[in-house]
């Protein structure tokens, strides 16, 4: 089925201003943790990094670390990364692989499936030490297009339930065999919504990302808000009506776009260069074993934007496509984690697995040269510790929001939803149906 084009109802939010202590406040961070972080689904990584079993990838939530395992039947497993004798972590932030899992303080054992294999001197313990007790706790694990999730609450509805629409909308672009080309952490000095809001509204472009307007239209971007998520159809391969070039093809379309896939001395109109843009991936597709036989020429032109609540976003294109994930520092709600993979739509080609890279914003550290688009991604990360900076000044109170940011005022809508729905003991589990 193709991804639904008709708008979303209108979600009747009121425009009121938005507290700044929600992105500075230790007290506010902890009620994000208690009743949100801990009771929804999110991104602990990709499918293809868990090949064979024993394949094991840690994800790092807040305080706590998930060991996400392929099994031996193939299917998936959470557990925390906790040693239960005496709480040590049992592995180091990142991908491997395991036979088992060895406690480096007491040497206590655990299968693959978390199952305790035995402790060291069992007979020492005259309480006994009960296999069931002490088996590597488990947390909730599923998998859409290729992304795996996790969700702490014991209790939580099924993922597919959560995501509601999502997998209507973005199936089409069989994401589950698509490959990694980039991968990186960047540690910012910022709260985790900061960042998500920056890229949830096109109203920035015109003054950060000034050079993209002669083949990106801000103007023109549409924006759907759904029951959690989110969505924003931002027009490219056509320049901004704020732009001297707007309905023309302007020598960045040519140059950034045309010939980028192959297109040379490029006659036609505005609309024209759209089309042929679009059928020239198509083209290309055949070559990378790509599927785009269920996009429309929209989708093979411009950027369709989600937002999966609270802290996964795409950057959705027909051969290419940026996801990000903003996480939570455990401590500060002043800095957070951005991870950034770069996918690429080539079921066919062999693209070697990259390394992550890390980096952070207070050592000055940029992606300029390090991947596609890194320049682009770098003014963002020059406003983001600035912005935080200014919430924290007396002189700033609260978020002044327009239509152009109504994803921002729906995220915060359903951050609220989360928050009271835990503190009243109710579930939380769909907020709106």
């Amino acid at each position: 089925m193709p991804t639904p084009m008709e708008r979303a109802p209108d979600p009747g939010l009121d425009y009121v201003p938005i507290p700044k202590e929600r992105y500075t406040s230790a007290e506010f961070a902890r009620l994000e943790w208690d009743h949100m972080w801990t009771r929804t689904w999110l991104c602990a990584g990709r499918v293809s990094d868990l090949e064979r079993p024993g394949d094991y990838f840690t994800f790092e939530i807040g305080p706590e670390s998930i060991l996400v395992i392929r099994q031996p039947d193939g299917s998936l497993r959470a557990r925390y990364n906790v040693c239960t004798h005496r709480g040590n972590r049992l592995r180091e932030p990142g991908r491997g692989h395991a036979e088992k899992f060895s406690c480096l303080f007491h040497g206590w054992e655990f299968g693959i499936g978390g199952e305790l294999l035995g402790p060291q001197d069992p007979e020492c313990f005259p309480q006994g030490v009960d296999p069931e007790r002490f088996a590597l706790r488990p947390v909730l694990c599923d998998t859409w297009a290729g992304f795996v999730f996790v969700n702490l609450d014991p209790q939580a509805e099924p993922l597919r339930d959560y995501l509601g629409v999502i997998p209507e909308h973005l199936d089409p672009y069989h994401f589950e065999d698509w490959k990694i080309a980039y991968d990186c952490t960047i540690e910012i000095e910022c709260n985790w919504k900061t960042c998500v809001d920056a890229f949830n509204e096109a109203y920035h472009l015109a003054a950060t990302h000034t050079w993209t307007l002669a083949f990106s239209d801000d103007t023109r971007t549409l924006y759907d808000c759904y029951d959690k998520h989110t969505r924003m159809l931002f027009p490219e391969v056509q320049a901004s009506l704020r732009h001297p070039g707007a309905n023309t093809v302007t020598p960045e379309i040519r140059e950034l776009f045309l010939k980028r896939v192959g297109i040379e001395g490029f006659e036609g109109g505005a609309e024209d260069a759209r089309k042929a843009f679009a059928e020239q991936q198509r083209k290309l597709a055949v070559g990378l074993g790509a599927d785009l036989s269920e996009l429309n020429e929209s989708q093979l032109c411009d950027d369709f934007h989600y937002t999966i609540f609270p802290n996964m976003t795409f950057n959705t294109h027909a051969l290419f496509t940026w996801v990000f994930t903003h996480r939570p520092h455990p401590t500060d709600p002043n800095r957070m984690y951005f991870d950034f993979i770069s996918l690429m739509n080539a079921p066919s080609v062999d693209v070697p697995r990259p390394e992550k890279e890390h980096y952070s914003t207070a050592n000055g550290d940029t992606l300029s040269g390090r991947c596609d688009g890194g320049d682009l991604i770098d003014e963002d990360l020059y406003n983001l510790p600035r912005v935080q900076a200014g919430m924290n000044s007396r002189a700033f109170e609260s978020l002044h929001l327009g239509t152009q940011e109504i994803r921002i005022l729906h995220h915060h809508r359903t951050l609220d939803e989360y928050i009271a729905s835990g503190r009243d003991g109710s579930t939380g589990k769909g907020t709106r149906a």
